[in-house]
């Protein structure tokens, strides 16, 4: 089998000791195969995204920044994001504006449990 590299030239029959090829024209790219993603991949990916995000929301063990970024993640409706928290919620068949309201409600009852001790 033949293979062709730069504008079609054959360069399985190289001789040379050493290969000028890189040294020419740089390393050859490498092809890099684009994983096929099934429609059950994607839907695994935004229920395991939502639940971690969620899991570290209220885990005290996570950094005020993490807990930030998730916040922010989970009230910006107008993410273009496919991976947003809106997309994660209809493809885990949730209602995302019901979630989220529970889940803000949630977080200002812990946060007043937290002042009073």
């Amino acid at each position: 089998m033949r293979k062709t590299y730069f504008k079609g030239k054959d360069r399985s029959f190289n001789l040379d000791l050493f290969d000028d090829w890189d040294w020419l024209f740089g390393p050859e790219p490498v092809v890099e195969e684009i994983p096929l993603w099934s429609e059950q991949d994607i839907m695994d990916i935004s229920e395991c995204l939502l639940e971690d995000s969620l899991r570290n929301l209220f885990d005290t063990r996570c950094s005020m920044k993490t807990v930030a970024e998730i916040h922010q993640w989970m009230i910006d409706i107008n993410d273009p994001n496919p991976f947003s928290f809106v997309n994660c919620c209809k493809l885990a068949g949730l209602d995302a504006d019901e979630l989220r309201d529970t889940i803000l409600d949630r977080l200002k009852r812990i946060r007043r449990t937290i002042h009073l001790h």
